[in-house]
């Protein structure tokens, strides 16, 4: 059973944020509210989504950042970070890359921008563009804006296809982006979800969920097929383990392993697999008595790693997919100060001991990066 060695908290921003001003910004505050703010423009910060790049041995850490800074590289060897200083273009409302870092064939990093605005600034901005950066030479290729005035808050890379498919915020709606003609379509409008994770089946078929029925509170599943170019709406529901929560039966994190098994991960803190033949869902059990589920990845030993729990009881776990067992590796704090983390949001592998775990939404400070190290 692996077990952890060390685990050191790493800062980008020190910030601060007191109870009660969290408490009038999240219920009071507009768009424009918080883009004036000192604290939240140039010191609230959250690593979002994480992806390392064996080529140059970097993590590139997608971040909340109120003034457009909001992508990163971090250098695990050194614990150093680095700005890429991604070109807004004078957009103020780009706050964010979200869930959306993938590494091509080429070497191109591809990814998109979401944001933090709301529904009140809507009809101001362009909309968030889908972008390529190249990490040999540091140059930013812009794709283009799928759907004007949205932002994105997922993506996901279907090379054999050439497609990106996103979904997007302040509108929740779904579109394919083709990478040959830089062209992008709505797909469909998916209604009040939360979720920005999309997830990829074997077969090529697209899942994400969408609102059935807004009395009922219900949020099944859909799946498209790029091939047919159809949508079937789904009467298929991941369990919700939440009572009262609307999130708690949406995807929180998906993983399509390399032998073309589904894993999702539920805001429940539930782990599925989902069989997109049939369809059907299997329950494979919760690591943690706490919601959320984050970050799954399929390490190099062939289990699947994750992280589970949230308001500072957030724990590094393994799963066993030959055993059908969890392996509890124990909460994230820091040995060194005893920091913990308060939510985590992806989770990315360096080498066969190291990984690193972003931490977001923290309600009082700047969030961390957390290093993970195991035992040799």
């Amino acid at each position: 059973m692996p077990k952890v060695a060390h685990l050191t908290a790493h800062p980008l921003r020190d910030c601060r944020i007191s109870a009660e001003k969290w408490s009038h910004f999240a219920a009071r505050a507009l768009t424009e509210d918080w883009l004036r703010d000192d604290d939240f423009r140039e010191r609230w910060t959250s690593p979002t989504c994480l992806l390392f790049n064996p080529a140059d041995g970097l993590v590139y850490v997608g971040l909340t950042a109120l003034n457009g800074d909001i992508f990163y590289a971090f250098d695990p060897r050194t614990d150093t970070w680095e700005s890429l200083r991604y070109p807004t273009g004078g957009d103020r409302y780009a706050s964010k890359i979200h869930v959306a870092l993938h590494l091509g064939a080429d070497g191109w990093i591809y990814s998109a921008v979401a944001t933090l605005a709301d529904v009140d600034m809507w009809p101001r901005p362009p909309g968030g563009p889908l972008f390529r950066f190249d990490p040999r030479t540091r140059a930013y290729d812009l794709l283009g804006v799928p759907l004007p005035h949205d932002y994105i808050q997922g993506i996901l890379l279907d090379e054999q296809r050439g497609i990106i498919y996103g979904n997007t915020f302040p509108g929740r709606r779904l579109f394919r982006f083709n990478l040959g003609t830089r062209q992008a379509r709505e797909l469909t409008f998916l209604g009040n979800v939360s979720t920005e994770h999309l997830a990829l089946d074997a077969a090529g078929g697209l899942w994400h969920h969408y609102e059935l029925a807004q009395w009922a509170g219900r949020y099944p599943l859909l799946r498209y097929d790029p091939d047919q170019d159809r949508i079937d709406y789904l009467n298929l529901d991941l369990p919700d383990l939440l009572a009262g929560n609307r999130a708690g039966g949406q995807i929180d994190t998906a993983l399509t392993t390399r032998d073309g098994r589904l894993y999702l991960g539920a805001a429940s803190g539930a782990l599925f697999e989902l069989e997109h033949r049939g369809p059907r869902l299997i329950y494979l059990g919760k690591p943690f008595p706490a919601p959320r589920l984050k970050g799954l990845l399929e390490a190099r030993d062939g289990l699947l790693y994750g992280v589970a729990g949230a308001r500072y009881d957030t724990h590094f776990f393994a799963y066993d997919r030959v055993g059908g067992q969890f392996l509890d590796l124990g909460p994230l704090v820091d040995t060194r100060t005893g920091a913990r983390c308060w939510l985590a949001h992806d989770l990315c592998q360096v080498d066969a001991r190291t990984f690193l775990v972003a931490e977001c939404d923290n309600h009082e400070r700047a969030s961390y990066l957390f290093k993970i190290q195991l035992e040799a």
